[in-house]
């Protein structure tokens, strides 16, 4: 039974990794300029899409996105990012924290559509896809989120463990920038602030992974550790070791299921993309 259950597991990942090449070819995340500043200083971040830490430009969908900052008591504040694509290969944002402490840094992008059109054109649209549904030939849908954390003078403050209600959403119960070699990072899985009740795959390496540039679609060949969750009667909660140093980059992505598969509560469209990132530095 065993065997038979992770059989079925990986085919389950290999549906989602073939539905989701098109629409999501590389990964995305925020990453902080320096994982440490001082008080007033500006902190500078990036939003990119590439593999393992290599940026190739900012994700197609960044104008669609919000941004946001919260500080070491929880506060919210949105942030601008911007992007010039003849100079930049990430959109960056840009902000002067008062606070000492741990800071996160959030982005979300929900019901982003990707649609293919029958002369060959790729277009995007956010909520509705406002197109003569005669001209398309293809469509797909995504739910982007990523969190990146910093620390001003220290760590401290417990803004890091804010909930946003993302759709799927890592959630950090220990302080990323407080971590060293040889601790734990606990993360709880959650889906609108709730437990989820369907699949997750979990995804954790760290910059410099053997294998060379990584990234998701192509996880069979350089896997990382690879934590994989069942949604249904399971503990939401996930423990990545912490082996080296430098920077971490963490993905939660769902894996296909009956209820995308067959039951189109997401709309009928030819793919879907939902991912969460989660980047951290340790000393």
């Amino acid at each position: 039974m065993k065997r038979f259950k992770n059989l079925f597991l990986f085919l389950i990942v290999i549906i989602f990794l073939c539905l989701n090449n098109n629409s999501s070819a590389h990964d995305r995340w925020l990453v902080p300029s320096k994982p440490l500043i001082k008080i007033g200083e500006e902190a500078r971040i990036e939003f990119c899409v590439g593999h393992g830490f290599e940026s190739e430009a900012a994700p197609s969908e960044w104008w669609l996105t919000k941004f946001y900052s919260i500080d070491p008591q929880g506060n919210i504040k949105e942030i601008n990012f911007t992007y010039d694509k003849e100079k930049q290969k990430s959109a960056v944002g840009s902000f002067k924290p008062n606070k000492k402490g741990t800071y996160m840094v959030y982005s979300v992008a929900e019901k982003i559509y990707w649609v293919k059109t029958k002369d060959g054109r790729y277009l995007q649209f956010k909520d509705q896809i406002d197109l003569d549904p005669s001209l398309i030939k293809r469509t797909y849908i995504g739910w982007q989120y990523s969190k990146t954390y910093f620390k001003v003078n220290r760590s401290g403050g417990e803004g890091y463990k804010k909930l946003m209600n993302s759709l799927i959403e890592l959630v950090p119960l220990n302080d990323p920038t407080d971590l060293k070699v040889g601790d734990y990072l606990t993360l709880k899985i959650l889906t609108e602030g709730k437990v989820p009740k369907w699949n997750i795959g979990i995804i954790a390496l760290y910059k410099g992974y053997p294998g060379g540039l990584w990234s998701y679609n192509y996880f069979m060949e350089y896997p990382g550790e690879f934590y994989a969750k069942e949604g249904i009667d399971k503990e939401p909660v996930v423990k990545i070791p912490i082996t080296h140093r430098g920077y971490w980059f963490i993905k939660a992505f769902r894996l296909m299921d009956k209820e995308i598969l067959c039951e189109g509560k997401y709309g009928n469209h030819d793919a879907y993309f939902f991912e969460f990132t989660l980047t951290f530095y340790v000393p």
